[in-house]
C-alpha cells in the first residue's frame, strides 16, 4: 500500500522555479538594510559611551559584503578592538605615540612639542596600567538583535509572496492511496 500527496498546480510549480532568484534578490536587499542599520546603531553606541576622541573610529564602521546574503559590520581601524575590550596592564610594547599626541593637542589645546612630550607619558601609562573597556559593538548588537531578526523575517515573507506571485490562490493538490 502506498499513499501519495502531490502538487499539480501550474502557478505553484512556476513559483518554485522562480523562487531561488526572487528570494535571493529580495533577501539581498533586506540583508543590506540590516547591515546598514547595525552599522548605524554601532556608531550611535560609540557616540553615547564616551570613548570617542576623533571621528576616525566612527567613520570606519561600515558594513561589508563578504558574499551574497551576508553583511559583516566592521571597524576599519586597528585600535577598535582595544576600545571594545580594553587592554590589560603590561601591554606588549608602547601604543603608538603619534595618535596620542594628536589627541592631546586637539583635546587640551597643547603645542605640538608639548603634546609629543605628554604623549610619551600617556603611552607609558597605558602600557603599565592598561585601558578600560568601552564596548560599543556588543551592546549595539544585543540591543538590536530582535529588530535585525524581524527585518530578515520581513524580507523572507516578502520573498515568498513575490515568488508565489498570486495572492489568494489555492493550489491544485491531490492525493492517492492504493496500489
Amino acid at each position: 500500500m502506498i499513499g501519495a500527496v502531490h502538487v499539480s498546480d501550474e502557478v505553484i510549480l512556476k513559483a518554485f522555479e522562480r523562487a531561488p532568484g526572487v528570494m535571493t534578490r529580495i533577501m539581498e536587499r533586506y540583508v543590506g538594510q540590516a547591515g546598514q542599520f547595525l552599522a548605524r546603531e554601532v556608531r550611535r553606541e560609540l557616540r553615547h559611551n564616551g570613548s570617542m576622541g576623533f571621528t576616525t573610529l566612527m567613520n570606519s564602521i561600515r558594513p561589508e559584503r563578504p558574499f551574497p546574503l551576508a553583511r559583516d559590520v566592521k571597524a576599519g581601524v586597528q585600535y577598535a578592538r582595544h576600545v571594545e575590550d580594553g587592554t590589560r596592564p603590561g601591554y606588549r610594547g608602547m601604543p603608538p605615540r603619534r595618535p596620542l599626541a594628536e589627541w592631546l593637542r586637539i583635546k587640551h589645546g597643547l603645542t605640538e612639542r608639548e603634546a609629543n612630550r605628554r604623549a610619551y607619558g600617556l603611552a607609558k601609562h597605558i602600557q603599565q596600567q592598561g585601558t578600560k573597556a568601552k564596548p560599543f559593538f556588543k551592546p549595539a548588537f544585543d540591543k538590536n538583535e530582535s529588530r535585525l531578526l524581524a527585518m530578515l523575517r520581513e524580507g523572507a515573507a516578502e520573498g515568498v509572496r513575490a515568488a508565489i506571485g498570486v495572492r489568494g490562490h489555492y493550489a491544485m493538490t491531490g492525493s492517492i492511496y492504493g496500489a
